[in-house]
């Protein structure tokens, strides 16, 4: 299969040495015009620790869909070609599959289709797939305060919740005004500098959460890191194994065409809220693997009994509502750091900052993978009682909603192209 990109020019660490104004500093790497290479070359700034492929990999046959290009998209009520909206957004991959079949894919500024790319918080959804295999195997009781598994982890809010309030988002956490849940872990697994007095590493970072209610008081939806990075603590205590061996051995040495790596701290723990970094074709059989799980096949390394679990429906749809990342994401609900997109079709998607995405519709047998490496300096919220819902018309292309536009746009063609 022939595989399109585009080369970029901006001549970020090119040259032997590249010029000092091209060259990538430590800290530097996540606004423009760095980010581009900063995002498909983590392992070149910050210690990672690898997930090894499969022997025989997922095949992924198809074509790359060059005459889709131009197909019309409807977005915010403005029109624009497919082309036209993968530039505005930053894009650096864009693959989508039916049936099994990659129908588009398109590779943009120079990443291609070797190169692996950060994920990001998607990297969350595949730690609520491995707590959903836990719980499958009666390992992991969502229902049982996180401490249970993890004891130093008591009298901190992580702790104090259930494991099931903190997959889906629901600990009413707060972080110090220094350290809020994306810079503080940033810092402490060494993509940022550190100041001297922050933690330096995952476990530690946990501990400099406090609590912002009480038990008894009705249950908030703030989207932060902390939770995910404590279930992962969880999952190594029960399993006797780390995140990357989990990740290794029950999925990626089961379908990847290529190695996978993620980001680690001084300790070696892995960055299980965002660290996670592969080719844009591996992050689609992923998607891939998880959708046929949803539809009942057995034979893949997630049992339908997992994706049940997994996706079960949210009863949280108000909580969310109220939340932080809500915005393009109008009646979503959110359950095991998944999005629950409440389509009709149960369509669910994983996101991350810089606008990373990957959808899955198991109705229509589709899956798309985007990669992107859009520029999102906002500061995050420490508590939930800072979050203020922003919809930015601005940003309106870099939602799950124009996403979902070009999706569909594509399998509506590639259907009157079949039919």
């Amino acid at each position: 299969m022939t595989v399109r990109g585009m080369e970029c020019d901006d001549g970020i660490m090119q040259g032997f040495p590249p010029p000092l104004d091209k060259q990538v500093a430590r800290g530097g790497g996540l606004r423009p015009p760095f980010m581009r290479w900063a995002l498909s070359h983590t392992r070149e700034v910050a210690p990672t620790v690898g997930m090894r492929h499969a022997a025989q990999p997922m095949p992924l046959p198809g074509n790359s869909g060059e005459h889709l290009d131009d197909i019309p998209l409807t977005v915010g009520g403005a029109s624009m070609q497919l082309d036209q909206y993968l530039k505005a957004t930053h894009t650096d991959g864009f693959l989508v599959a039916h049936c099994g079949h990659i129908v588009y894919e398109r590779y943009c500024g120079g990443f291609h289709a070797h190169q692996p790319h950060i994920w990001a918080s998607m990297t969350k959804s595949v730690t609520g797939l491995l707590a959903a295999m836990l719980v499958s195997e009666g390992r992991l009781d969502p229902q049982a305060p996180l401490h249970r598994y993890v004891p130093e982890l008591a009298g901190n809010p992580f702790g104090d919740a259930t494991v099931q309030r903190n997959l889906d988002m629901e600990v009413a956490v707060g972080y110090p005004a220094a350290l809020p849940p994306d810079l503080g872990l940033f810092a402490a697994v060494g993509i940022l500098p550190r100041k001297d007095d922050a933690p330096d590493n995952i476990y530690d970072f946990l501990k400099v959460a406090h609590a912002t209610g009480t038990h008894d008081d009705a249950p908030v939806w703030y989207y932060q890191n902390g939770s995910a990075e404590a279930v992962a603590w969880a999952l190594r205590r029960i399993t006797g194994q780390r995140w990357s061996q989990l990740v290794t051995d029950r999925l990626w040495s089961r379908f990847a065409d290529d190695d996978a790596y993620t980001s680690v701290d001084r300790l070696g723990t892995e960055m299980a809220s965002g660290g996670l970094n592969s080719t844009l074709r591996d992050a689609a059989r992923f998607a891939e693997t998880v959708r046929r799980a949803m539809q009942g096949d057995v034979s893949g390394p997630v049992s339908p009994d997992v994706a049940r679990i997994l996706f079960q429906p949210a009863d949280n749809h108000a909580r969310f509502a109220r939340g932080n990342l809500v915005s393009g994401r109008d009646g979503y609900g959110y359950r095991h750091y998944w999005f629950q997109c409440n389509d009709g079709d149960g369509s669910v998607e994983a996101s991350g900052r810089f606008g990373q995405r990957l959808h899955i519709n198991p109705t229509q047998s589709l899956v798309a993978v985007k990669f992107s490496s859009s520029p999102d300096d906002a500061a995050r919220p420490t508590h939930a009682a800072e979050i203020q819902r922003r919809d930015d018309p601005a940003r309106v292309l870099e939602t799950s909603a124009a996403l979902t536009a070009a999706v569909t746009a594509i399998h509506e063609s590639v259907i009157r192209h079949r039919s």
